[in-house]
């Protein structure tokens, strides 16, 4: 008798089991349609798939269809220069998984000090900073109302601004002073300055290994600096007159544009020893990278065009034009942006195909790009000493 439950025990298991299995083996289709809020269809956007599942697109009536899924997907909608409504998360067969957008625009323009070029988002204190290059100063603004909270005092012609999430401090690099100032995040005073290379310009930080690193202009090096200590470790060669850092945190490799030479120097970042040196397109000044998939991107302003590295090679080159300045990635909406200060403007790029999307007046002589952490888009305006905010 007990053979006889216990085998109907196994039985029922394993039927339960096979249509627990059918029922997650079995696929679904959803599809949609992306529009506006005036109802109007939106070509060409991206539908995303959490897991493994490959994006689809819109067609010219905003419709989209996906088929082959299975259990629980998260879909949501991305194009460079939208926004859009949250995404959705679906289990079964459905034919209303509807998205609307809005394009972005510049919401407000508020102004800073004199100059100003580099721009840092602070979500966590709800503070942005901008290098003031023209009164060798930071100015600190609050992220809700934009009003300027403070002004620190730093070194000469002030570049480049990182924030060392391990430490709470806050780097910027003054080129004509050769050091880099250091400013405690919740006081915003300055507790040290460190000595480095001749005209120091851009600077990273890779936040695993808690490394800073420090573009020197005029001395073709750069500078590593221990963000446990604020000491300089050592002092590596790479091409002539460096101008701009990105860091891989991934591989732990750092790339090092060369406007001199036009080449990208390849750093081992467990070593300091340059692995690589790549040739890219003509005064690479400005660099950007996809932190999730490592892909690179090398703005070479003296002809116009962006050289995209995969690795340790040049794989594609895209062609924009002369008057581009600066360059960020952002991995929200999978999209590159440039600064152009001859039309006084920012281009959105799509970086899947590489081609320009729209093109958006900002103020005079844009440079400094950073992303905010509702994805709104800040903007510094080197020529009227403002700031544009996009969202």
């Amino acid at each position: 008798m007990n053979d006889l439950l216990t085998y109907a025990l196994v039985g029922l298991a394993i039927i339960a089991g096979l249509i627990l299995g059918w029922f997650y083996m079995q696929t679904y289709t959803v599809s949609g349609y992306v529009m506006n809020f005036n109802g109007q269809p939106i070509n060409n956007a991206e539908i995303v798939f959490g897991g493994n599942y490959s994006s689809v697109y819109t067609n010219d009536q905003g419709y989209w269809v996906k088929s082959g899924l299975k259990g629980k997907v998260v879909v949501g909608v991305v194009m460079t220069g939208w926004r859009f409504t949250p995404p959705i998360t679906v289990n079964e067969n459905r034919s209303n998984v509807d998205f609307f957008g809005i394009q972005q625009r510049v919401m407000t323009i508020f102004p800073v000090g004199q100059k100003p070029r580099d721009i840092l988002i602070d979500p966590q204190n709800g503070k942005g900073y901008v290098t003031v290059s023209g009164e060798n100063s930071v100015d600190v603004f609050d992220l809700n109302n934009y009003n300027i909270l403070s002004k620190i005092s730093v070194g000469m012609t002030p570049w480049g601004i990182v924030l060392d999430k391990n430490n709470g401090k806050i780097y910027v690099s003054n080129f004509g002073g050769n050091t880099i100032t250091v400013i405690d995040e919740k006081s915003d005073k300055v507790v040290s300055n460190i000595k480095v290379g001749n005209e120091p310009l851009g600077i990273a930080i890779d936040e695993k290994t808690d490394m800073i690193y420090v573009a020197n202009n005029l001395d073709n090096t750069v500078s590593v600096i221990d963000g446990k200590t604020n000491k300089v470790l050592e002092t590596v060669n790479v091409g002539r007159s460096p101008s701009d850092i990105v860091v891989n945190e991934k591989d732990n490799i750092i790339y090092i544009t060369n406007s001199g030479n036009d080449t990208v120097s390849v750093l081992n970042g467990a070593t300091s020893m340059v692995m690589n040196t790549l040739k890219v397109g003509m005064n690479p000044a400005a660099i950007t990278i996809n932190p999730e998939n490592g892909m690179v991107y090398v703005l070479n302003i003296y002809e116009g065009t962006i050289s995209v590295i995969d690795g340790f090679n040049v794989i594609k080159t895209i062609d924009l034009k002369k008057g581009v300045d600066n360059i960020a990635f952002d991995p929200l909406v999978n999209a590159i942006y440039v600064t152009d200060s001859n039309d006084n403007a920012l281009i959105f790029i799509n970086a899947q195909t590489g081609s320009i999307v729209k093109k958006l007046s900002v103020g005079t002589k844009p440079f400094g790009i950073a992303i905010g952490p509702n994805d709104e888009i800040y903007i510094s305006n080197y020529g009227n000493s403002t700031i544009s905010v996009i969202n």
